[in-house]
């Protein structure tokens, strides 16, 4: 068994199936925060509707199950759920109830318990669901972006569609938990009061038989094709009275060296209640109700998302004076006060997230999801505080320049091309559907001239 130590109080151990369990103690209350974070690769339509009904039913036991199991699971509050790569348990349970509790999830994921007509109830119910969630702008300009840069593994939502879900079938959900449902890659966190030695074997020994397929196959990863930032993706949503605007652009491992600096160029930028985007787009000019930027990991990498809510009026504008504020980062870079400021927002937001059992866990499950050490919860402040303006002078010219984002816009058509064209040097790709939107063209690359003799 290989383990390590991250503080006194939090263990990072391999199990032997190969099962990540990272384990904080907490004594403030008799209560166990547990997140299971689950790999969960796959492309196209059909593993989309197959992995979202398997979150739905995963922790859905048969009605026969015995009456200690089900004592044991009313002393817990646990939920399941998916989203584009990943499985995930979630929730908490009284101390005294945490072996029967992890016992059961333990079963959940080693072997399909749940009935043909538990995968035929949760099939009806997610599709009115997921119709919802797929009416949202938001969703729909990430998902244009993901099919111009990933086409080959793009699907147009991360929720699949409704008829995609009333395909599916009860054993082809139990195929793809037996070939997928794996240890390896997989992490357990718990946090909370327990006895960490007897807590550790206790793990070990009720997730023994959680062994998985031996013949799983790895999904390959995505292509991704070079940005396009001066062709704008425009999804037409006939009498929408406001826009959205999603740019998207890369951003460095959480465990990167640069990070920090690159996380305080955000906060200036967008991250912040005092950013220069919500100052300037929202407070000074009244372009947008909503103008900021965050770190999302999107398909498995960390993505810079700058979002925009304008009414269609404004929307170009809201653009362009974007782009200009994206170019002006590297002009003008954070000076002192605004990097000061972006420290102490950065470091209170770590000391929030880590502040009770149930935030530590869900960063803990995040950050062991990106493959970042536990650690970080303790040295992230240190490496904040050794940031200087020449570090975030760097972020800001290499990684925010407009020429490595693309742009999404989700509004009425008819209303919004006409003053998006009228952007100098921007080209404006129209698509009445989502589904229709076409990948990136990759330049062809130009070779260099001989010389003449």
């Amino acid at each position: 068994m290989n383990r390590s130590t991250a503080t006194a109080q939090t263990l990072d151990i391999l199990l032997p199936n190969r099962l990540r369990l990272v384990a904080v103690v907490d004594q403030s209350a008799p209560v166990v925060e547990i997140r299971l974070s689950v790999p969960l690769p796959g492309v196209g339509a059909e593993h989309a509707a197959l992995a979202q009904v398997l979150g739905d039913v995963l922790l859905r036991p048969a009605a026969e199950v015995p009456l200690a199991r089900r004592e044991a699971w009313a002393a817990a509050d646990l939920g399941c759920g998916r989203d584009l790569d990943r499985l995930g348990v979630f929730g908490y349970t009284a101390s005294d109830s945490l072996g029967h509790v992890l016992h059961d999830i333990a079963g959940f994921v080693a072997r399909p318990e749940y009935t043909d007509s538990s995968v035929l109830d949760a099939r009806r119910r997610l599709a009115s669901q997921v119709a919802i969630g797929r009416a949202d702008a938001r969703r729909t300009a990430l998902a244009a972006l993901r099919l111009r840069r990933c086409p080959a593994h793009a699907v147009p939502w991360d929720l699949p569609a409704p008829e995609a879900l009333s395909q599916v079938e009860p054993d082809a959900v139990r195929a793809l938990q037996n070939v997928l449902i794996r240890p390896e890659g997989s992490a357990l966190v718990i946090v909370g009061d327990f006895p960490p030695k007897e807590t550790v074997d206790l793990v070990e020994r009720v997730f023994a038989d959680w062994q998985g397929s031996s013949c799983a196959e790895t999904v390959p990863s995505a292509a991704v094709l070079p940005p396009a930032p001066d062709d704008i993706v425009l999804v037409h949503r006939p009498r929408s009275a406001q826009a959205e605007l999603v740019m998207t652009g890369t951003a460095p491992h959480r465990g990167d060296i640069e990070r920090p600096a690159y996380d305080i160029a955000n906060a200036v930028l967008g991250g912040g209640v005092g950013s220069r985007l919500s100052g300037n787009l929202r407070e000074r000019k009244g372009y947008a109700y909503l103008a900021a930027s965050a770190v999302e990991v999107m398909a498995g990498r960390p993505t810079c998302i700058v979002r925009l809510a304008a009414a269609e009026p404004s929307a170009a504008a809201a653009l362009a004076e974007t782009r200009s504020e994206l170019a002006a980062l590297a002009d003008r870079p954070p000076g002192q006060e605004e990097i000061a400021h972006a420290k102490q927002l950065l470091a209170g937001r770590v000391i929030t997230s880590t502040a009770s059992a149930a935030s530590r866990a869900t960063l803990l499950a995040n950050l062991t999801a990106e493959g970042v050490d536990p650690a970080w919860c303790d040295t992230y402040g240190r490496h904040l505080s050794t940031v200087g303006a020449e570090d975030v002078a760097a972020a800001a010219r290499t990684l925010f320049a407009p020429a490595g984002f693309d742009t999404a816009i989700v509004g009425d058509a008819d209303v919004l091309a006409a003053s998006l064209e009228e952007i100098t040097g921007l080209t404006v790709r129209r698509y009445e559907r989502l589904e229709d939107v076409a990948p990136v063209t990759p330049q062809p690359s130009v070779p260099p001239q001989q010389e003449i003799p």
